[in-house]
């Protein structure tokens, strides 16, 4: 479909558009990621089977054309090694979250999409350059807050990206920060999740730990007056 030029690194093979951004760029694209890929295999402790190949496209057109909708789209990560994404001017998508998929999948790829987009949101941390924690604190603030038990049943998650990705990644640093990296991976390793699953881990109901959840995200950011 189209012409690439590549450079190879350690554990990348990019791909990349001929006179574009990326390859004016190639250099500092494959140190971040190297940088990116090499704590994603510590917090897994996994090394991967393979190279990933990242293809760098000038446009989300071009994107969503390889995607197979024709709709429009930054990014996103195709089993078993491939991540197709954005980079030009506006839009670099780089860093964690595509590369997140694809390790994390090597350890299991969990039916929940709520479970799956927020350890990807974990590791990227911030939403259009605003952390997770202070997009879930507006949306507290704002009535646009989305239950927890209702993310992880609704399999349309991506319909409201703006605000359910943002509220996945702050509930998976939640956990994370309070019961552990080992109990988190430990549910991520759950093909099926339910709230029984939760029970059984971490020794509280979904809804006991929205409240601890809620708590946590208030006198974290409320303290902060947040903006």
């Amino acid at each position: 479909m189209f012409n690439y030029k590549t450079s190879e690194s350690q554990n990348y093979i990019f791909h990349y558009l001929e006179n574009s951004l990326a390859e004016k760029e190639i250099d500092l694209i494959i140190n971040e990621q190297e940088k990116v890929i090499e704590e994603l295999k510590n917090f897994f402790s996994i090394d991967l089977p393979f190279k990933i190949n990242y293809f760098l496209l000038n446009t989300p057109a071009q994107v969503g054309k390889i995607y197979g909708d024709n709709e429009a789209c930054n990014g996103f990560a195709k089993e078993p090694n491939l991540v197709y994404a954005v980079y030009n001017y506006d839009v670099k998508c780089i860093g964690y979250h595509e590369d997140a998929h694809i390790v994390s999948y090597l350890i299991n790829k969990p039916k929940l999409s709520f479970i799956r987009e927020g350890l990807a949101m974990f590791f990227d941390k911030t939403w259009w350059g605003k952390e997770n924690e202070k997009w879930v604190f507006e949306f507290l603030e704002n009535g646009q807050y989305i239950n927890i038990i209702n993310l992880m049943y609704n399999q349309e998650i991506d319909q409201k990206c703006e605000i359910t990705y943002p509220i996945a990644g702050a509930f998976t640093k939640f956990l994370i920060d309070v019961y552990g990296k080992n109990k988190y991976i430990e549910l991520y390793k759950c093909q099926s999740i339910n709230e029984a699953t939760f029970l059984e881990i971490f020794n509280n109901s979904v809804v006991g730990l929205e409240e601890s959840f809620i708590y946590y995200i208030k006198n974290i950011k409320g303290s902060q007056n947040p903006k």
